[in-house]
């Protein structure tokens, strides 16, 4: 039976996290350079000293253990209760939800971070998530994130042996590239800023790693697929 990755179902984008967060958290470990840099941002963008930060989609848990060391006002949200459950036991505000439909009150946050989330999710998703990311974020607050640049989607299709369902292995539903991403954004924030980068982490390389870790920044910069280039996304309620 052939079916589009279009028709994963949400239980089944749960279920697939589930397992990557629970069973095999190291599959994160390579995600530190990308939220060290969404950090910064924020650090820069930041008008107080405790900024209140919701990050969606927990995944190992790195970016809210940073956050909270930083003293800032973290809390989590994801789909899956062990994550949660986890997070909570570090003294971590965390919530079972989907950024479609998100258990906050209005502009309770500074910033909403969602890195790698957004091309998980349909288009009527997207855009309803996007509604309540700006129900959330209190006036001149801001939102920021990642998704993969032009992601050939085709390309990351796999197979389940057993019933013969088609599905992308991470359960990514759509793919953007810069124009897609400003317009969409643009709709509803007032200063939306995208661009193409790779995230590296330089720390502990030799001269060797250091400088394939800077041309795959440079190609990045150019969209360049070997470098597997992000957009980074800031936007501004």
């Amino acid at each position: 039976m052939n079916v589009r990755i279009s028709d994963i179902s949400p239980n089944s984008q749960d279920k697939l996290w589930a397992h990557f967060q629970n069973k095999c958290p190291e599959t994160f470990e390579g995600a530190r350079p990308r939220i060290n840099y969404i950090i910064r941002e924020i650090a820069r963008k930041k008008k107080t000293s405790v900024p209140r930060v919701l990050n969606i989609g927990a995944g190992n848990g790195y970016m809210e253990d940073t956050a909270k060391q930083l003293g800032w006002d973290i809390c989590s949200l994801d789909p899956d209760e062990r994550t949660i459950k986890r997070i909570l036991e570090k003294d971590i505000k965390g919530h079972i939800g989907h950024i479609e439909k998100m258990p906050f009150d209005n502009s309770s946050f500074d910033f909403v971070v969602a890195s790698e989330v957004l091309e998980h999710l349909d288009k009527k998703q997207f855009y309803m998530g996007i509604s309540e990311v700006v129900r959330v974020i209190d006036q001149c607050g801001w939102f920021i994130g990642t998704v993969p640049y032009r992601e050939n989607l085709v390309l990351n299709q796999v197979i389940c042996p057993r019933c013969g369902q088609v599905f992308h292995r991470w359960g990514h539903r759509r793919s953007f590239d810069l124009k897609t991403m400003r317009e969409s954004l643009s709709i509803s924030f007032s200063d939306v800023v995208v661009r193409r980068r790779a995230f590296v982490k330089f720390k502990g390389l030799g001269l060797g790693g250091k400088i394939k870790g800077l041309v795959r920044l440079i190609l990045a910069g150019y969209g360049v697929a070997i470098a597997e280039p992000s957009i980074f996304f800031i936007a501004m309620k």
